[in-house]
């Protein structure tokens, strides 16, 4: 038996071929390719300028390294021009030296000389332990402790020293060690070679407080 013609897919392809052949030919597409560098044809809106802002963090452009590197060869050039002693002044002026060693050592020098002056006992001891101090070029505090060691030295002038401190130091404070304060004031009043220390030492001793 004779196979058929296929007559109806003879007619199916004869149709698209007539459907494509109405359609006309097919116009190419055109891509427009911009090179990043080069201006915008069209005015730039809000959203174009936000997504063309570099983020942070994006590596500088060719240009901008090269603008970088020439600012920083310029300021070194610059600096070697300076003058050694502009520069030097500078680098005292950001870098701060802290001393260390002689302060510290002075006041506890001070403080020990100090501590062995309140310590001793006796006119003797009293005046060496004042000496050393005051050889150390230290001044001795204006405190009534101190005074009333002072007045316990050989040497009338530094008693009558101690003498008119403790007279500016009770008209603003009440006496301390009252008893003992009396005391020397009396052996100075009556035993000084100086007409001036018995006086002194007589008139503070008839206004300080009794008991």
């Amino acid at each position: 038996m004779d196979a058929q013609p296929n007559h109806g897919g003879r007619r199916r392809r004869r149709r698209k071929k007539s459907n494509t052949a109405k359609a006309g030919p097919v116009e190419p597409v055109f891509i427009v390719a911009r090179r990043p560098d080069s201006p915008r044809l069209e005015k730039p809106t809000r959203r174009m300028k936000a997504a063309s802002a570099r983020p942070r963090g994006t590596a500088l452009t060719a240009k901008e390294a090269l603008e970088a590197q020439s600012q920083l060869k310029a300021a070194e050039l610059k600096s070697e021009a300076e003058p050694a002693e502009l520069r030097k002044d500078r680098r005292q002026a950001r870098i701060v030296v802290r001393q260390t060693g002689a302060p510290d050592e002075a006041e506890k020098n001070r403080l020990r000389l100090l501590s062995r002056l309140m310590a001793a006992e006796g006119r003797a001891a009293i005046s060496r332990a004042i000496d050393a101090y005051l050889a150390e070029g230290f001044v001795l505090p204006r405190e009534q402790e101190v005074q009333l060691k002072l007045l316990e030295h050989f040497d009338e002038t530094k008693a009558g020293q101690a003498i008119s401190h403790l007279v500016e130091l009770i008209a603003v404070e009440p006496p301390r060690q009252l008893p003992v304060l009396r005391q020397r004031l009396r052996r100075i009043e009556d035993h000084a070679d100086e007409e001036s220390m018995r006086h002194a030492a007589a008139q503070l001793r008839r206004q300080l407080p009794a008991g």
